[in-house]
C-alpha cells in the first residue's frame, strides 16, 4: 500500500480512511438500500449531490433554492433539467417542501421534511456509529 498523499489531513492514516470508506459502503448497501427516502436521491451522482446540498444548507441554516442547487453542481454530474426534475419529484414525494420567500415572492426555498431528516440522520448515525478497525 502507498502512503497517504500530502493533501490529506495529518493524522488520517490509510487504515482510518479505509475504515470510513468501509462504513460508507456498508451503510449504502444495507440501511440506505432499503430506505425509500434516501433511495429517491441515490440513483445518480447528481441525486446524491442534491441530497448533500439540501442537508448542508439545512444544518447551517442557510436558505437554498433549486437554482442554487443546479448552479452549484457541475454539469458533468447532471444537467440543470435533471437536477430540477429530481427536486420536483422529491417535492411530489413529500421529501422536501418549498417555502416562498417573504422578501422576494419569486424565490422558493427548499427545506427537507421531517421524514427526510429522520432518514438522513439515521444514515449518518449508522455510518458514524461503527467502530474503526
Amino acid at each position: 500500500m502507498t502512503k497517504i498523499t500530502n493533501y490529506m489531513k495529518k493524522g488520517l492514516t490509510q487504515k482510518t480512511l479505509s475504515s470510513y470508506t468501509e462504513r460508507l459502503l456498508e451503510g449504502y448497501n444495507t440501511l440506505m438500500a432499503f430506505d425509500d427516502n434516501i433511495l429517491s436521491f441515490r440513483f445518480s451522482a447528481h441525486g446524491t449531490l442534491v441530497l448533500f446540498n439540501i442537508f448542508n444548507s439545512y444544518y447551517i441554516n442557510k436558505s437554498l433554492t433549486a437554482e442554487d442547487i443546479s448552479n452549484g453542481i457541475a454539469y458533468r454530474f447532471g444537467s440543470r433539467n435533471s437536477i430540477l426534475n429530481l427536486i420536483k419529484r422529491a417535492e411530489k414525494n413529500k421529501l422536501i417542501t418549498r417555502v416562498t420567500s417573504k422578501t422576494d415572492k419569486r424565490q422558493k426555498y427548499i427545506n427537507p421534511t421531517i421524514t427526510l431528516i429522520n432518514s438522513h440522520e439515521k444514515m449518518i448515525s449508522f455510518i458514524l456509529s461503527r467502530k474503526i478497525h
